[in-house]
């Protein structure tokens, strides 16, 4: 009886390992001939009414250098206000990386100083008191530089403009 019972198991296990195998190799194949974007257009094209085109509501429109109108005028103002940002992240971002330099840096910094302090100064007395403390906020620093420079990265990404 025992054997039967194995015996049906496997046959159980290879029936819905093969269907899976079957499964799963027309998943990546459909997968592979579609890309994203067309996976998303599709399902945005299956979203709207039959007499609603999808191309009215395209983004990415050419503008010639030339067209002055007012709409192209408040694009470019955004585009120059946007890259205006960006670089002070940017720079925020560097001044953030020389403090962390400065406060946890392998040589010259005030973690090394005070690690390296005589006996009987005040840097000892500071050492065994503040060493925590600057680790700690350099963490927090280094946190802080890490989460805008992802900003950064983003600062390209068209899903996050007029935002």
């Amino acid at each position: 009886m025992d054997y039967f019972r194995y015996s049906s198991l496997k046959y159980l296990y290879c029936a819905i390992n093969n269907y899976m195998n079957k499964f799963e190799k027309r998943f990546f194949t459909l997968l592979d001939e579609a890309t994203l974007d067309d996976l998303e257009k599709d399902a945005f094209e299956d979203t709207l009414d039959d007499e609603t085109n999808s191309d009215e509501f395209d983004v990415d429109v050419e503008v010639s250098e030339t067209d002055d109108s007012a709409a192209v005028e408040a694009a470019r103002a955004h585009a120059e206000y946007a890259a205006q940002m960006k670089s002070e992240l940017e720079g925020w971002v560097t001044e953030m990386d020389s403090w962390l330099t400065r406060l946890n840096g392998e040589t010259d910094s005030i973690q090394s100083t005070l690690s390296n302090a005589e006996p009987d100064t005040i840097f000892e007395r500071m050492k065994q008191s503040e060493q925590r403390k600057i680790t700690r906020v350099a963490t927090e620093l280094a946190s802080l530089a890490e989460s805008f420079r992802g900003y950064v990265a983003q600062t390209d990404n068209p899903a996050f403009r007029h935002v």
